[in-house]
């Protein structure tokens, strides 16, 4: 008996220690590629069919550093760690693997490719480590959305492939001047960008967001929010630069669409009781303003909208992790069984007080240099947008102020009886997710630097 609990532990440490090995890994690396953001502009091409700029670059620090942390949230759930955990951290960094594929592919065709593998490792997170029952549906409209406009991507870039004679977006991107799009037909300009729109998504094409967010275990929600939605920010802009640049009379359409359906998903986070559709409502808005940055050509626009994607990367997730914690300890995700937990753990509190503040913008995180940058872009191209933007800033600090207090302040419910003590990994993976917000406030000028397109 004795030598069987020997060999259980000895199996249980290996299993830890695998683990452990595969999330340093993913870190170093990831502090390993920095060398990617001193790159030049045009960037530096590895292969034929492999490039990496500052842009993509830059996403690739991101996708590694995330994925490191999806491990450290998952380490100490036994659900993971008792059941298929090597399925797990396979699929984790077979997902990995094809995100950083996809940032570096300058070949259309692995350019497409890449972007749709990753729809796969995404679904059997959802599907094979969800909580509830609903995760199949929730799939089910991930996979529909993503796939439906997947066709026509594909069909716009053999068209474009062919018109240009050349199937490497970098080079086609010194053929810009040639300005052989700059009339181009409304569905040919859909037909290239609906499937990044339905990635990033969009306001109107958001539906499977929340489900999947809401379906989907603490590493597929820290994935989806932190990497996955970038594919479509990523692929936006390197379409607009690459084939795009000249075209400016149907984004106007996408900056007012992007900027009234940030303002109603700000609103729909108001009347949320779910703190997991919350948190997912909110990145729809701060995407939606990420789109109208990118839309609005201007180079403080694109700054922004890059800044943008890398400031929410590290606020989202690290909402999901506070949410996964309590979602752990009080069994449930609504905002009316949550209350008094400042009383409980407050260090817990610090860390909502910091990562609220930080989803609202306010100093001293990179988040506000990103709004700062793409309000402007806003006010630069028109002047009327003054007026949704101010509301869009009203309306975000309202949703955070109303879910620190709802989880915090007030009375601790009776049904509350449990230990609220965390582990130590708990407040390291909340400081990995902050300190990096935190830090390139003080160095934003190299920062901006690095992310010109």
């Amino acid at each position: 008996m004795s030598l069987l609990f020997s060999l259980i532990g000895m199996l249980v440490l290996n299993n830890f220690m695998i683990w452990e090995i595969r999330y340093w890994f993913l870190m170093i690396i990831s502090f390993m590629s920095l060398k990617f953001l001193d790159l030049e502009v045009w960037g530096n091409s590895c292969m034929t069919w492999l490039y990496c700029d500052n842009m993509s670059g830059i996403l690739v620090v991101l996708t590694l550093w995330i994925s490191g942390l999806m491990y450290l949230a998952s380490n100490y759930s036994v659900k993971f760690m008792l059941n298929k955990v090597k399925e797990f951290s396979l699929i984790v960094l077979l997902l990995c693997l094809v995100i950083v594929m996809f940032f570096m592919s300058s070949n259309v065709f692995m350019f497409y490719i890449f972007f749709e593998v990753s729809l796969l490792p995404t679904l059997m997170l959802v599907i094979g480590w969800g909580y509830q029952p609903e995760r199949l549906q929730a799939g089910l409209y991930m996979m529909l959305y993503t796939v439906s406009m997947s066709l026509p991507l594909l069909i716009g870039l053999i068209s474009l492939s062919s018109m240009y004679n050349c199937y490497n977006m970098v080079l086609v991107s010194y053929l810009n001047c040639l300005g052989l799009l700059y009339n181009v037909n409304i569905l040919w300009f859909l037909s290239m960008l609906m499937a990044f729109l339905v990635k990033l998504p969009m306001f109107m094409v958001h539906l499977w967001l929340p489900k999947a967010h809401v379906e989907a275990p603490i590493a597929g929600s820290m994935i989806l929010a932190g990497v996955l939605l970038k594919l479509g920010g990523y692929g936006i802009i390197r379409m607009l630069s690459v084939y795009f640049l000249n075209e400016v009379y149907f984004s106007k359409i996408f900056i007012v669409v992007s900027l009234w359906g940030g303002l109603m998903t700000a609103i729909i986070c108001v009347g949320q009781s779910d703190i997991k559709s919350l948190i997912a409502y909110s990145s729809v808005g701060h995407m939606g303003l990420m789109l109208a940055g990118a839309m609005s050509k201007f180079m403080w626009g694109w700054e922004g909208a890059m800044l943008m994607m890398i400031s929410h990367g590290f606020c989202s997730s690290g909402l999901f992790c506070l949410a996964n914690l309590l979602y752990e300890k009080v069994k449930s995700r609504s905002l009316f069984l949550y209350s008094g937990m400042i009383n409980i753990n407050s260090v817990m509190c610090l860390w909502w007080f910091l990562f609220c503040i930080a989803n609202m913008g306010a100093p001293p995180f990179i988040n506000l240099i990103s709004e700062i940058m793409l309000f402007c872009s806003m006010y630069l191209y028109s002047n009327w947008l003054i007026i949704i933007i101010l509301l869009s800033v009203f309306m975000g600090g309202l949703y955070n102020l109303i879910m620190f207090i709802n989880v915090q302040h007030g009375n601790i419910m009776s049904f509350i009886n449990c230990n609220f003590s965390n582990f130590c990994s708990e407040y390291l993976l909340l400081f990995l997710h902050f300190y990096p917000m935190l830090l390139f406030i003080f160095n934003i000028s190299y920062l901006s630097n690095i992310l010109m397109i």
